[in-house]
């Protein structure tokens, strides 16, 4: 876990205390999870802004080797606005290479070491959005600009020009490198609009605990008014929640951190009803293609419940799972439909990528779509994109609750790893097939569990708030209490 050292004057804690049991109170409208998840809560301070010390260390190319898209751009804090033509432009490259990838590396204030839990990125600048970056990896390094850099996680980027958040598990970094692994469909070259840096607020205090806790709680009671808004039972619409959600994390926060942290649970309640698997209704509404046509890797394959168990008698504890004819990223697909033919609320999604192909064939990112329409002809929507590890277990996405009558998945990338290997096509370590070994998927849910265990945790929190302004006070002394009641400005 990482800890940054905070240090805060004791003024500036009271009043925040106050603050933060007054919107505990105001704020409360409903459950939490009924899984707890570990919260890991960053300062408010941007520290990749030239304002505040970040700089550029060095960028692999600029666009037309022109100044105006310095990668300066990047953390000037402004953003390119199409409408007024103004702002900043952003940073390009010179050229779009997925096999020889663009880098831009960050610094921070006398080469401080810093221990990052957030990044917020905007792909918004002055290029066609075809050319704005899609997968971007987050390398670090506490040695020296030239590395070695390790890798923090590599965040997906929606096309939207605006601000996107992605939780990270707490890492220490001197240095930050940002390496663009994709684009949005442009051969020409790869841009982003703004970088930002958040700290990790230490937890090894008490204060640092509580704004965990505070922060954790009214991150469920968000999820929670998403569901009910999402089911009909909200009391305010989509795009009221829209509007005063506008800054929380993105999707792919959750499946990034999930895929990071070993022990993140979910942060809204989910059913224990497998509604994918054929014994519970769970159908194929449709498929690409299957492997030579041998129905021992059939897609059915992908609902029984069971995953290839090498020496394993197929059929009672083993299933071959499904296997495409051929494989080229977004060609292959499978679609899942459910036994009453309605559209449920997914707020999970399980796969394993074990099937009894060669692990060059096992699927390694998996775009996942949805439609509440037909099968074949309905607008599907695409909900994210999920990244596998080539290991032989079940491994869990957590998303949006979304509502689906048909789930779509279609294969981008297979093999353990990116190929970058000359003549090989990007996300293409086999072009034989792509494999899947089993789909699961679990819908969201809400109940008066989950109300009271939320309404437990804000007392039990209100209580420690409470708690440590007043012991201070009887240490020190009568006038130690005024700085409860005194406003602090920052």
């Amino acid at each position: 876990m990482t800890i940054m050292t905070t240090k805060y004057s004791m003024p500036k804690i009271s009043s925040q205390l106050s603050a933060a049991a007054i919107c505990a109170a105001a704020c409360f409208a409903g459950p939490q999870a009924q899984a707890q998840t570990t919260v890991y809560p960053t300062d408010l301070t941007n520290i990749a802004a030239a304002a505040n010390g970040g700089r550029v260390i060095s960028s692999t190319s600029t666009f037309e080797n022109n100044a105006d898209w310095s990668a300066n751009n990047l953390i000037d804090g402004k953003v390119f606005d199409s409408k007024a033509n103004n702002g900043s432009v952003g940073w390009s490259s010179n050229k779009y290479d997925p096999v020889t990838m663009d880098s831009v590396t960050l610094g921070f204030g006398e080469g401080e070491i810093k221990r990052i839990g957030k990044i917020v990125l905007n792909p918004t600048s002055a290029v066609p959005p075809e050319r704005w970056a899609k997968d971007v990896e987050i390398q670090v390094s506490k040695e020296s600009p030239d590395g070695p850099f390790r890798s923090a996680g590599i965040v997906t980027l929606r096309r939207e020009a605006k601000a996107q958040t992605f939780l990270i598990f707490p890492v220490e970094a001197k240095y930050v490198r940002l390496l663009f692994r994709s684009n949005q469909g442009s051969d020409r070259a790869v841009a982003l609009g703004e970088v930002e840096l958040y700290e990790a607020i230490a937890l090894n205090d008490p204060m640092g605990r509580l704004i965990a806790n505070m922060e954790q709680a009214i991150g469920e009671l968000k999820q929670y008014q998403k569901l009910e808004v999402a089911r009909g039972n909200g009391s305010v619409t989509a795009d009221e929640l829209q509007k005063n959600t506008s800054g929380t994390v993105s999707e792919a926060t959750i499946q990034l951190v999930q895929m990071m942290v070993a022990e993140e649970k979910a942060t809204y309640p989910l059913s224990k009803v497998n509604i994918a698997a054929a014994k519970n209704g769970g159908k194929i509404a449709g498929v690409s293609s299957v492997f030579n046509d041998d129905p021992a890797f059939s897609a059915s394959n992908l609902l029984d419940g069971l995953t290839f168990r090498q020496g394993a008698e197929a059929g009672a504890e083993s299933s071959a799972g499904w296997a495409s004819q051929g494989f080229k990223p977004g060609d292959q697909f499978v679609t899942v439909g459910f036994g009453d033919d309605k559209s449920h609320l997914i707020g999970k999604v399980v796969l394993n990528p074990t099937s009894d192909q060669a692990i060059l064939r096992w699927a390694r990112r998996v775009e996942m779509q949805v439609t509440n329409g037909d099968a074949k002809t309905g607008e599907y929507k695409v909900v994210g994109t999920l990244a596998l590890r080539p290991d032989a277990v079940n491994q869990e996405f957590l998303i949006q609750p979304t509502e689906a009558r048909y789930v779509k998945f279609i294969f981008q990338a297979n093999g353990p790893s990116e190929m970058k290997l000359k003549g090989f096509s990007p996300g293409v370590s086999s072009d034989r097939a792509v494999s899947l070994g089993e789909i699961e998927l679990y819908e969201a849910t809400s109940s008066n569990a989950a109300l009271d265990a939320v309404i437990g945790r804000f007392d039990s929190i209100l209580a420690d708030l409470k708690r440590l302004p007043r012991a201070k006070a009887v240490a020190t002394s009568d006038a130690a209490k005024n700085l409860v009641a005194t406003p602090q400005t920052s």
